[in-house]
């Protein structure tokens, strides 16, 4: 990501968030409020209100449509059946005595605005870059839509800093969850996060994190590869660092005091839906030290 530039790929998933829910076809793939909350925190700028705009109207629609298509065909979905895959697991765990939710790299996500009016007594942490979380912070200050008051905002690189203070000072039981966050940090960095969560002083850590496949050519991402994404994505300084085998899962997982909780692979997350497709690449961990 470039350092002055909130994340392209933030405000992708953002305006396809507005596309899905806009389509009466796809609308029930993004959870309620979410394209309200995905509007707002795309209207700070003009050219992000255009963006969102075109993902909105029906006029415009398709060109979204036409240019996923010919690049990473099913990837819109994806997104949110992402979303929701953590969603429930992030509700399991408030309903289990977690009473923190640190998201990292939250991006334009919107699940910690939409949780906190509903569990006012858990407490919400994102941590993100600054340049992408100062966009969001200017949204919601222009907003009739406030940030909760139990929702923190932390600007933090994650590519170059450890974990602030005041998250590794608070003694409760925490769910982390970063979603397509470690594909972008280098390998000694994805490590160091790793170390730096294990050590947390908490009672009670969960871990969710999402991962892109290390296939045995060597490439890394998803399949059916798209060569154009990778291009752009290389283009506005957010390329893919960090991948692995899903088989080597566990093994990693211990090397830095974690255990496996659950996991599914890409296609798990697919249903029997007429836009299902056959992309894969992306999958899902939970785990918590042991």
């Amino acid at each position: 990501m470039k350092d002055e530039q909130a994340s392209t790929t933030a405000k992708v998933i953002a305006a396809a968030t507005v596309m899905l829910a806009g389509d009466e076809r796809t609308r029930d793939l993004v959870a309620p409020g979410a394209a309200e909350w995905s509007r707002v925190l795309m209207s700070s700028r003009r050219g992000d209100r255009l963006f969102a705009a075109t993902a909105r109207s029906p006029l415009t629609r398709w060109i979204w449509r036409g240019i996923e298509a010919v690049t990473l065909p099913g990837i819109v979905a994806h997104f949110w059946r992402r979303k929701r895959w953590i969603e429930t697991r992030c509700r399991r765990a408030i309903a289990q005595g977690f009473d923190r939710v640190i998201v990292l790299g939250a991006g334009f996500d919107t699940l910690g605005l939409r949780l906190c009016a509903e569990f006012p007594r858990q407490a919400f942490v994102e941590i993100d870059h600054p340049a992408t979380q100062a966009a969001k912070r200017r949204a919601l200050a222009n907003s009739p839509m406030p940030a909760p008051a139990n929702l923190e905002l932390v600007p933090l690189d994650l590519e170059g800093a450890p974990l602030p203070d005041s998250v590794r000072d608070d003694g409760r039981a925490t769910f982390v969850i970063a979603e397509g966050l470690l594909m972008y940090l280098a390998p000694t960095e994805t490590d160091r996060l790793f170390d730096a969560l294990r050590a947390l002083p908490v009672p009670r850590l969960r871990f969710l994190f999402s991962y892109v496949t290390r296939w045995p050519d060597g490439s890394s991402g998803f399949h059916p590869r798209s060569r154009l994404i990778d291009r752009w994505l290389k283009w506005r300084g957010e390329p893919f660092k960090w991948s692995i085998e899903p088989q080597r899962i566990p093994e990693y997982l211990a090397g830095h005091g974690f255990g496996l909780v659950e996991t599914a692979l890409t296609h798990a997350l697919h249903d029997e839906r007429p836009d299902a497709s056959a992309l894969d690449g992306e999958n899902f961990v939970v785990c918590e030290p042991g």
